[in-house]
């Protein structure tokens, strides 16, 4: 049985040998709560597939590298149910079993990795963070000499959610320390579902994320020219009401295009707004390129760069019947601002609007709907 949700998702990846890899989810039967990740290879263009195998549990991401080898990187739950474990009433439902409090602590998810072969059997797999926010996106993008930055919600045992990234170098199947990419100190009891964003050209690598430490949302972003081995100063990209949802285009000439959901002053209403972000940290003007609706259903858009320059787009239309739409954009009209002070960093005083698990202003000629 096949399984999709508004955060979690199917992907596809193009090997750098032409190959496609597919990824996606399964329930292991029509009354099971869980699922599991599944993919399978094709070596001629998707016209046949090899049989699909059991790839990760939840939130996948691919990445190809050299000689058809993928680097997946996924979450995956440490819970096991120990029938020695403390239990305690629950104050509400005492029929219900619950751990005690002042049991020692245990995360919950982990980050795991595996390098698969051309013909999908594993080359290795790591425990990349023993713990890690739990059901937030990872997000992956590529580095020359086969390295793979790799961006993630990480998670203390104080609930401390911020996010963290790490590399992996396929020449000696290494992984470095994973670091903070800024301490923002956001303290949350459950999960944001609301992963980082990365993209990366040469060695110059962009990451966006969303935090709403102090109780401010805000969308944040940081951009290295050396592979991830030094950051400039974060940059505030939104407007000053972000719900996040996020997704980062790596443009040739180094700037990045982030693009994020913001609430509007209607109902239920956002935007699906983009903004480039320049390697000395100056910033354009925020274009919105669609409407939408604040509702988990209007999901995470996604995007990436065609040859012609453009950036195409797909997110999802939320009504009465839910649809994909898809668009591609002109990304050189947005230029620097003269304002490099955005409004969000002059106003940042509204709370927070958060999703927890446990007219557009653009000319006709810019944006083209298919």
């Amino acid at each position: 049985l096949l399984m999709e949700n508004w955060a979690d998702f199917a992907t596809l990846a193009v090997g750098t040998d032409g190959a496609l890899t597919a990824q996606w989810f399964q329930k292991s039967g029509p009354d099971a709560h869980g699922y599991e990740g599944w993919f399978s290879r094709s070596a001629d263009g998707g016209r046949t597939w090899r049989t699909p195998a059991r790839l990760g549990h939840e939130f996948v991401a691919l990445a190809p590298l050299s000689q058809g080898r993928t680097l997946a990187v996924w979450l995956e739950s440490t819970r096991v149910r120990d029938p020695h474990a403390p239990r305690r009433p629950i104050r509400d439902n005492p029929l219900r079993p619950a751990r005690d409090p002042n049991a020692p602590y245990a995360p919950s998810m982990k980050l795991m990795a595996r390098l698969l072969s051309p013909a999908g059997t594993s080359l290795g797999e790591w425990t990349v963070d023993p713990d890690v926010c739990t059901c937030c996106q990872n997000t992956v993008t590529v580095l020359p000499g086969d390295r793979v930055f790799v961006a993630y919600r990480g998670h203390t045992p104080e609930e401390i959610r911020d996010n963290k990234f790490t590399t992996f170098d396929l020449a000696t199947s290494t992984w470095s320390p994973s670091a903070t990419l800024k301490n923002d100190g956001w303290k949350i009891p459950a999960c944001p579902v609301n992963g980082p964003a990365a993209d990366a050209r040469d060695t110059s690598v962009a990451v966006a994320w969303f935090t709403a430490a102090d109780g401010i949302a805000r969308v944040q972003a940081r951009t290295s020219a050396d592979a991830g081995k030094t950051f400039a100063s974060p940059v505030r990209i939104d407007l000053g009401r972000p719900i996040g949802r996020l997704e980062t285009v790596m443009l040739p000439d180094h700037s990045a295009v982030i693009l994020w959901l913001e609430m509007k002053s209607e109902a239920n209403a956002a935007g699906l707004y983009a903004r480039r972000l320049y390697p000395d940290g100056t910033l354009s003007a925020a274009q919105l390129l669609a409407d939408t609706t604040q509702a988990r259903a209007s999901g995470f858009p996604r995007a990436a760069l065609r040859p012609d320059g453009r950036v195409l787009v797909s997110y999802t239309r939320n009504g009465e019947l839910n649809q994909v739409q898809v668009f591609s954009f002109d990304p050189r009209p947005l230029v620097r601002s003269l304002t490099l002070t955005s409004p969000a960093q002059r106003s940042s005083s509204l709370p927070a609007v958060l999703e927890l698990c446990d007219a557009p202003l653009v000319a006709s000629s810019t944006v083209s709907v298919h």
